[in-house]
């Protein structure tokens, strides 16, 4: 039994991967362009016990080749073109996430996969339901190409399942947190939220009027191999929830347990939104287990602990 995880080296996937060695399995990871030191950060010793192949997901003859030389039986695919890269370049974010995903679902066809997740979107449902807790069922509201893919990548999923018998999962993830963030507007937030304060700098952080539902990168790794792991599934996509705060609330959080930090709520918001995920409770045994404020402590003690300063007690 062996699992293979498109973008495992990403950041959303290396937790994957990670909660995969976790229950002692054997991983390899299929990547278009391999984040090792992302990887060997996270995982340390574990490392050594990943297998991680330079390959694109377009190109279906060199899956085919993987599953069957590595004797694949359960598949997470995560790997994906983010907001940014639909922004800039819509031709190729489309091959990827429809054409790439398609390849994915047609390989499971011809090999006989055991079980497919894949990474849908919190997107599908739109950024209008504030704090509100979306239902699993709720209407769809995509508002961008990227979460047109994923809404579309749910129709493909159905047909799969529905017409060649593939046994495929949809999880949508909320705002995931967690060591190995990218760059981008979510690192960002989060280096601007805890990152800087930690270290005595100022913080001004975005979307000071949104209210988030903060999934650890652990949590989401957790239900992905909860999700191979459970039996078939009546639904075919769950909403991941995790701990749902403001971005305030947050702040003041932080404030309390760095005395005299500098951090300012910038007017605005992102679009978060926050999940029921009873669904995804009752059908694979999910729920979040890493609270907001937790959450935060282990992001100000990375930052800490990377400049030689005093850990925060961790007791959220």
């Amino acid at each position: 039994m062996a699992y293979l995880v498109t973008g495992g080296t990403g950041f959303i996937g290396s937790w994957v991967v990670k909660s995969i060695i976790n229950e002692g399995k054997k991983v390899i990871c299929f990547e278009l362009e391999p984040n090792i030191e992302r990887l060997k950060n996270l995982l340390g010793e574990d490392f050594d016990k990943v297998i991680v192949i330079k390959g694109d997901i377009l190109h279906f003859h060199k899956i085919l080749d993987v599953i069957k030389e590595y004797k694949i039986t359960h598949i997470a695919h995560i790997a994906a073109a983010v907001l940014r890269v639909c922004k800039a370049n819509p031709h190729y974010a489309m091959q990827v996430n429809i054409n790439g995903f398609t390849n994915i679902l047609e390989s499971c066809k011809q090999t006989g996969i055991e079980r497919l997740v894949w990474a849908s979107s919190a997107s599908v449902f739109g950024g209008s339901y504030g704090n509100k807790k979306i239902p699993n069922d709720a209407p769809f509201k995509p508002t961008s190409i990227y979460a047109g893919s994923k809404l579309l990548s749910e129709k493909l999923a159905e047909h799969y399942f529905d017409n060649y018998d593939i046994d495929v999962i949809g999880l949508r993830y909320t705002f995931v947190t967690g060591h190995g963030m990218p760059n981008s507007i979510g690192g960002k937030f989060i280096q601007e939220l805890c990152e800087k304060p930690a270290c005595g700098q100022k913080g001004r952080v975005p979307w000071g009027e949104d209210y988030p539902d903060w999934l650890w990168g652990g949590d989401a790794g957790r239900a992905t191999m909860l999700a191979l792991s459970a039996n078939t599934t009546k639904t075919r996509s769950f909403n991941i929830a995790g701990d749902p705060g403001s971005v305030v609330s947050a702040i003041d959080f932080i404030k309390n347990i760095l005395p005299g930090s500098d951090i300012e709520a910038l007017p605005g918001k992102m679009g978060f939104n926050n999940f029921d995920g009873s669904v995804a409770e009752k059908e694979i045994g999910y729920k979040p287990e890493w609270s907001m404020k937790k959450q935060l402590v282990a992001h100000i003690n990375r930052a800490r602990k990377s400049a030689n300063l005093e850990l925060i007690n961790n007791i959220y």
